[in-house]
């Protein structure tokens, strides 16, 4: 069954300065003419579903969608999600505060109103409302797509700054495995004691047939840990391990159906040195050790009509458990422990259903639950309930109406209702338009433009947590009377495309915000109990708004891609940029395909403005650059081998200074086999 859609009218910086302005000369003497001959003149028929949870082809898509292939991630050699968006323009990946992993900040927003998916499914996160992008494994990762702005009105609460969703693999042939294996080594900051101190071995195998198919990946990352200053007893990157293991079964009993089930389990277990500062006591240092696992099963259908519309329908089950210890070196027991329970439970039902020739309507329902437990014990005393097995319910629905009027214009208007059972009804409307011009005379242009209304409920422990930290000077509390954050959002692009691999991308965002949700100080809890308290507390309006920019071009064997972020906040209360959120951002790459025997060198470069480290603005963190290099050849035609330099210039945060927002690891070296069936 082919895609649900209407018959359409078309089938550091100064290390980056020189490098724009050689593009800019390369781009002025470009002649499409004096191309490769081997390089594809004809436009990408790439299908995407993110933008209208319909099947589209990528170019004819009304709304937004940025991609992440499958060979953009064998490229750079991405083992894990996080390392797969690096070079997204106007995304950012930051450290999740107090955990091990990395989140993602969509133009401005932060991870917790940034939704990441799963075929379409909401993944549960494991810290607040932010997903860990390093627990996602790219073993059975076929793309990712990239829906930017408020997409409340499609995917609900938490889409306020935009969509991540990544889509697996399908099989292609009645067999297929194969097998990469990887290790490398952070020089003088490795800890542990080996000469290969960060290892990832992955593996993917499958079997299909006319009625069914099995898929199993699996991936192990481990490493010994590394530090940035080697004489310290503290460590930034954590040692242990983090295992994926996914498996899809799938049935077709006719042509236009197909039944499918699909557990997944995650493990991780790491550890890292920390070193406190306690007020009174001085020095502590402390072992801090994380356990988690996740059992995930999904069981859905998808059901095509002969008159091309389309049911499908999924039931999830979610189980996250997490178990951190602080243990200080000191005593000869461990000091504290926390224990987090989250369940989820989702299904969803949605109908697509095409009108003749140019429109088609697509209908959802959702019901689901989230439960929340978490309790600290400490040494010598009685176990403290930080959030006690706390509920939430909704069911939503959602409409919308994708519209052709006449041969250039598309209209997408789009409506989800959802009831809270703490929060009561809620409505976010979307509207999306795209215009055809008939220019350029070679190539292709598009004129999109997009509305929306994003929302974000607060989530359970925003409004439960007690998050006590007495002995350090401070504690975290949560806020039963918190209200939904609510933004409005505004995104106009134009993309222009044309024969010989040039393209051409410009967008506008403005977004403005109410209701925002952040921890600030307690004035008066913390002079009432001599230490500092911050509450979750909705404050003021903010604004966020920008220009993403992005030019490619093929030159025969050479790829070459450059964005710019340029990124403006306010909070419009105090007048303060937001913190976290750099001015400038470029992204750069270049691609060159070694002929005759299929190698390839790619490199890869991030350059970051300063940003602020604090909401008064009164700490800047300072800017930052970064390079990759990575290279890859094939030794027969089964085996490869590849191999790689991330952060060649080895740009890292000082770990004394608390603002220091730069990347935390530095150069990692590395050395890879890959063997294809």
């Amino acid at each position: 069954m082919g895609p649900v859609s209407p018959k359409t009218s078309l089938d550091p910086s100064l290390g980056l300065i020189p490098a724009l302005l050689w593009w800019c000369v390369l781009m002025v003497g470009f002649d499409p003419a004096r191309a490769d001959p081997a390089t594809p003149v004809v436009m990408t028929r790439e299908v995407v579903v993110t933008g209208t949870r319909t099947e589209k082809s990528w170019e004819e898509s009304p709304v937004r969608v940025e991609v992440v292939s499958r060979e953009e991630i064998e490229k750079t050699h991405a083992r894990n999600l996080k390392e797969a968006l690096e070079d997204v323009p106007a995304l950012s990946l930051k450290p999740i505060h107090g955990k091990t992993g990395f989140e993602a900040w969509l133009q401005g927003f932060d991870a917790d109103r940034v939704l990441v998916l799963w075929n379409g499914e909401p993944l549960t996160p494991s810290t607040g409302s932010a997903v860990d992008l390093t627990q996602i494994a790219t073993a059975d990762i076929e793309r990712i797509e990239i829906v930017k702005g408020a997409t409340s009105a499609l995917y609900g609460s938490s889409a306020m700054g935009g969509v991540i969703n990544v889509i697996t693999r399908r099989p292609e042939r009645p067999f297929d495995y194969w097998v990469s294996l990887d290790g490398g080594s952070y020089g003088e900051k490795d800890r542990g004691g080996d000469p290969i101190a960060a290892r990832t071995l992955s593996a993917g195998w499958s079997l299909a047939a006319d009625a069914a198919s099995l898929q199993l990946h699996a991936s192990l990352r481990e490493g010994n840990g590394y530090a940035l200053d080697p004489d310290s007893f503290r460590t930034e990157g954590a040692a242990g391990s983090k295992r994926n293991l996914d498996l899809r079964l799938s049935w077709r009993p006719s042509a236009e159906t197909e039944f499918y089930l699909a557990p997944r389990l995650y493990r991780e277990a790491v550890s890292n040195n920390v070193l406190d500062i306690a007020p009174g006591t001085g020095e502590i240092r402390r072992k801090k050790r994380e356990r988690a696992r996740r059992t995930h099963v999904t069981a859905g259908f998808v059901r095509d009509s002969r008159r091309g519309g389309r049911l499908h329908g999924w039931w999830m089950v979610d189980r996250w458990r997490n178990l951190t210890q602080q243990d200080a070196l000191a005593t000869p027991e461990v000091d504290q422990e926390r224990r987090t329970r989250m369940d989820w439970t989702r299904a969803e039902l949605q109908w697509d259903r095409p009108w003749g020739d140019w429109q088609v309507v697509t209908a959802g329902l959702v019901l689901g639950s989230a439960t929340l437990n978490q309790y600290q014990d400490r040494l010598g005393q009685s176990r403290t309930v930080e959030v006690d097995d706390r509920e939430r319910r909704f069911a939503e629905v959602y409409l919308q109406h994708d519209l052709f009027l006449g041969e250039r214009w598309e209209l997408v208007p789009g409506l989800r209702l959802q009831e809270d059972s703490d929060f009561g009804f809620y409505a976010a409307p979307k509207f999306s338009l795209r215009f055809t011009p008939s220019w350029p005379a070679e190539g292709a242009s598009q004129l999109r433009l997009a509305l929306g209304r994003g929302y974000r409920v607060p989530n359970l422990k925003e409004r439960f947590y007690v998050f006590d930290h007495s002995q350090l000077g401070y504690m975290v509390l949560g806020n039963r009377g918190l209200q939904p954050e609510r933004s409005d959002s505004v995104q106009l692009g134009i993309e222009w495309r044309r024969p010989g691999g040039f393209r051409l991308d410009l967008n506008l965002f403005h977004h403005r915000i109410r209701d925002l949700i952040e921890t600030r100080l307690d004035a008066a809890r913390s002079a009432r109990l001599g230490l500092d308290v911050f509450t979750y507390q909705n404050y003021s309006r903010a604004r966020i708004q920008g220009l993403e920019s992005e030019v490619r071009q093929a030159f025969g064997p050479l790829r070459m891609r450059l964005g710019y972020t340029w990124l403006e906040s306010e909070d419009l209360e105090s007048g303060k940029t937001l913190r976290g959120r750099p001015r400038h951002q470029l992204k750069w790459a270049m691609d060159w395909r070694l002929r005759p025997r299929g190698g390839e060198v790619s490199l890869r470069g991030i350059y970051q403005s300063a940003e602020f480290y604090d909401a008064d603005n009164t700490m800047r963190s300072p800017s930052w650059s970064t390079w990759d290099i990575k290279l890859s050849h094939p030794l027969g035609r089964r085996l490869r081998w590849y191999a790689g330099i991330d952060n060649v210039t080895d740009e890292h945060r000082d770990p004394a200074v608390a603002s220091d927002n730069r990347p935390v690891a530095g150069r990692f070296v590395y050395l890879g086999l890959r063997i294809d069936g």
